[in-house]
């Protein structure tokens, strides 16, 4: 197996975040190439792993701290690492050993380009990107913020821990009104949560504040202090799952305006 940059013939597969069963949707994609073309030259790596048999079966992206949404110095973070999980396509590839290479490969890049450490976030929880994981390969507990973990591990004594930031705008607009906030960068799954929030959205004018804020621009991450997610009136909608649709966020937006309203 190998670890590589993307490339003409990979990159589609990791932009769809190796779902390559679905159609491209152009604006998702869009999107996440923007992120990509604006963070390479900041030092974003991102990356493929191909088994033996040719097919992509992982991929991961990892940058310095200091362009993350992390507070932090001298080290590399790791904002996404991910193994095929899904019976359908090319199957569950997970509990191979793919994982733990691309970690191991990833240490081993940051090691030679001389950061301090890595780090690298997790879910306290089992079902997905558990933090049990990082933590059996060694890293350690540095910050938490209700079920999201951030961990790390140092190669040098010298090495400052991290932190996460913390959200520090809750809800803006008309108190009569659902403000309804949408956060997004172009790493990960909040893009596409952005386009379902506009499509929750559509036509509630009347009953509805709706705020975009690409966090990708460092100064609305800073004043936000959350990377990506929905907040309905300031608080963080679904955030450790399950998944929704935007049915399912517009009628959860109309009963919390309802409940606002006395109805």
């Amino acid at each position: 197996m190998k670890l590589e940059s993307i490339s003409g013939d990979t990159e589609g597969t990791f932009f769809r975040c190796l779902h390559d069963e679905r159609p491209d949707d152009p604006r998702v994609v869009e999107i996440r190439r923007r992120w990509f073309e604006e963070h390479k030259p900041l030092g974003l790596r991102a990356k493929v792993l191909i088994a033996d048999s040719g097919e992509v079966v992982g991929l991961c992206q990892y940058l310095p701290v200091e362009h993350s949404q992390y507070v932090g110095r001298d080290l590399m973070v790791i904002l996404c690492m991910w193994v095929h999980g899904y019976e359908h396509h090319i199957g569950n590839r997970q509990k191979q050993g793919y994982g733990r290479f691309m970690l191991e490969a990833i240490e081993e890049d940051a090691r030679e380009a001389g950061f301090k450490g890595v780090t690298v976030w997790g879910k306290d929880f089992p079902y997905w990107n558990p933090v049990s994981f990082y933590e059996h390969m060694g890293y350690s507990r540095v910050d938490q913020i209700g079920n999201d973990v951030l961990v790390w591990k140092t190669f040098t004594d010298d090495a400052e821990p991290p932190r996460m930031l913390r959200q520090t705008v809750k809800a803006r607009g008309d108190q009569g009104k659902v403000s309804v906030t949408s956060l997004f960068t172009g790493w990960c799954g909040g893009c596409i949560f952005n386009l379902m929030a506009l499509e929750a959205v559509d036509g509630l004018e009347d009953i509805v504040d709706f705020i975009e804020v690409d966090t990708s621009i460092r100064e609305n991450l800073l004043e936000w202090g959350v990377s990506d997610g929905i907040l309905l009136d300031g608080k963080p909608y679904r955030s450790d799952g399950p998944p929704f649709t935007a049915e399912e966020l517009r009628a959860d937006i109309m009963n919390l305006y309802n409940s606002k309203a006395g109805l």
